[in-house]
């Protein structure tokens, strides 16, 4: 007998765990598929914004982030190209929460709202049949097949399925590669995230619960190959361009786990939905590390894929419908942080625009972008 299910939900990330646990809570049969098997540390800023607060509230695991004790992260200093630099503040304060406690505490609060989890199960298609779907999964033991009526992909910044459903997002030539590492506690980063531009991407210092220190950033493609591919390579090319990431880095002892990497990398929107799918998180578009907004985002988006299903489950609108009613909903909400994303990464990227935009108002300019994509 084939499994059925409500809502098949991809990658259990912010936005897939997110979606699972509301939609499960809604007493909705969910089933939350995952690659990797948790915890597992990722490559990621590990920042979260003021806004992600109420959200993880509603989710049921704010106190137990809480008691994680996270890094409370309240002002920032940009290092532009050039030797400029900006100063800045956050309206709220920020949290720095690893990865690896992030999203088992909420993979975990799925599971416990009521929603089936696969953890070391990778999807390999999810196509549409008969007015719902039919999902095809593989583990290192065997290949299952599941059916949904609905489906959302939350599987983060790139996957195979991409490929599978030939994304238009996948032709774009502006790739890069991210990266991450840890370092141990530093207490002269307390409260505080700096950010490094360099010539071919730019990086970041924070830090996480316990004041152990994450660095993470980006490197075009193009640059990432010159250097050899290597990410001490990269490391090396950062700090040669950057004397204040030089500087702070000179402060830090490496930690356990050393570099984590990822790519492609895509700053763009993609199709919110694909096929019929509803498309979460950073499968939906990826904002630049240095909004400060990516988890934040994968959290909303996530919640609203799931209120939307439900209305659509709920009889409230025609579940034929539900695709054009999650774009447009995901639209209104969230397109408009993609243009001032673009913005400050070219005042990261651009050396010209960062010394013009450093002399004449750069403390004005970096603060209403962080205010803009903080409060949108």
């Amino acid at each position: 007998m084939i499994p059925h299910y409500d809502a098949v939900v991809i990658g259990a990330g912010p936005a897939g765990s997110a979606a699972a646990t509301l939609l499960a809570s809604a007493g909705r049969r969910v089933l939350l598929i995952e690659k990797d098997r948790f915890p597992r540390n990722k490559v990621c800023g590990e920042f979260l914004s003021a806004q992600a607060l109420p959200l993880l509230e509603r989710l049921g695991v704010a106190r137990e982030i809480e008691a994680c004790r996270p890094e409370d992260i309240h002002a920032g200093r940009l290092e532009l190209r050039g030797g400029s630099s900006v100063a800045f503040r956050l309206g709220k304060p920020a949290l720095g929460l690893s990865r690896y406690r992030l999203d088992h505490l909420l993979a975990a609060q799925a599971q416990v709202s009521g929603a089936q989890v696969r953890f070391g199960t990778r999807v390999l298609s999810a196509s549409p049949q008969n007015g719902g779907f039919r999902i095809q999964c593989v583990t290192e033991a065997h290949e299952s097949e599941v059916r949904a009526a609905v489906v959302i992909g939350a599987w983060g910044r790139w996957d195979a399925l991409d490929r599978n459903l030939d994304r238009r997002f996948l032709g774009d030539r502006a790739r890069y590669f991210g990266w991450s590492r840890d370092y141990e506690n530093d207490p002269a980063l307390a409260g505080e995230v700096r950010l490094y531009a360099f010539r071919g991407g730019y990086c970041g210092l924070s830090r996480v619960e316990g004041g152990a220190v994450n660095l993470a950033g980006v490197v075009s493609a193009s640059c990432y190959k010159r250097l050899g591919t290597s990410w001490d390579s990269v490391m090396v090319h950062a700090r040669r361009e950057s004397r204040a990431l030089d500087a702070d880095l000179s402060n830090l002892s490496p930690g356990p786990i050393g570099f984590l990497g990822t790519g492609p990398v895509f700053f763009t929107r993609k199709p919110c939905v694909e096929r019929g799918i509803l498309m979460a998180g950073d499968a939906a578009g990826f904002l630049d590390p240095f909004s400060g907004q990516g988890q934040t985002m994968a959290l909303a988006s996530g919640m609203l894929a799931a209120e939307t299903i439900e209305r659509a489950l709920g009889g409230e609108i025609p579940l034929e419908t539900l695709p054009r009613e999650y774009a447009r909903a995901w639209r209104l909400r969230f397109a408009g942080r993609f243009g001032w994303s673009a913005v400050f990464r070219s005042l990261m990227l651009n050396p010209v625009l960062a010394s013009a935009a450093a002399r004449l108002s750069g403390q004005r300019l970096v603060q209403s972008a962080i205010n803009a994509l903080h409060e949108n």
